[in-house]
């Protein structure tokens, strides 16, 4: 799944990924989500850390793409 995040606030971004990540628990995740700064990967990383998945954040050309992957136990 591809999600940019450039355009959307936090709050909603928050809100898109509680529900995704509600509806695959269990299951294995692999979630790819774009955003303009590092400093903006950092609320979210910590949010998906409490569902129990992992993060990688990467710089690519002028964006940081963060990787979401596992199974989420909660949200």
């Amino acid at each position: 799944m591809h999600i940019d995040a450039r355009s959307i606030d936090s709050q909603e971004l928050l809100i898109r990924l509680k529900e995704i990540l509600g509806s695959n628990r269990g299951c294995n995740v692999d979630i790819e989500i774009l955003f303009n700064t590092l400093d903006e990967t950092k609320k979210i990383k910590a949010f998906i850390s409490m569902s129990g998945c992992r993060t990688e954040v990467e710089k690519k050309d002028e964006c940081y793409i963060m990787h979401v992957r596992d199974i989420p136990c909660c949200t």
